[in-house]
């Protein structure tokens, strides 16, 4: 499983918040300055947490985002499928495509137990794991742009 661009991001994000304190509600600015993720695409990113339930957000000078429930509430798993949609187990895992042997292919039943596991993790995993010691501030590291054609 490799993680989206946008919940690479979030992760991000998320983890600053997490690392405040409750209820404290933090400018995407702030972010950017932490940890240099794009304003504008952690806002679209974040207003996906927001329908989810997993962010509240303030409008105004003053406004910014907050946690909606406690970090340890909120799992890895829960922000993946809020950015980035449902994780399915259709098809072969190894082409990511429709298969009709799907169902009896050796090599795709290993794959699949090991998505089971990193699903396991996950779910398991909360933003409290994730989220930075006291002062503490990680940079993500340097993404790769896509070549536009």
């Amino acid at each position: 499983m490799k993680l989206s661009r946008a919940s690479t991001y979030a992760f991000y994000g998320l983890s600053y918040l997490a690392a405040q304190a409750v209820g404290r509600v933090v400018p995407l600015s702030e972010i950017h300055k932490a940890y240099g993720v794009p304003e504008k695409h952690l806002a679209k990113i974040f207003q996906s947490l927001v329908r989810a339930g997993l962010l509240t957000s303030t409008r105004g000078v003053l406004g910014g985002f907050a946690l909606a429930r406690p970090a340890g509430q909120i799992s890895a798993f829960q922000v993946i499928e809020a950015v980035d949609g449902p994780v399915g187990e259709s098809g072969c895992l190894l082409l990511g495509e429709p298969c009709e042997r799907d169902t009896v292919c050796r090599i795709n039943a290993v794959w699949r137990r090991a998505q089971h596991q990193m699903i396991a993790v996950l779910r398991e995993a909360s933003l409290d794991d994730m989220a930075p010691a006291a002062g503490q501030i990680i940079r993500p590291p340097r993404l790769k742009t896509r070549a536009r054609h």
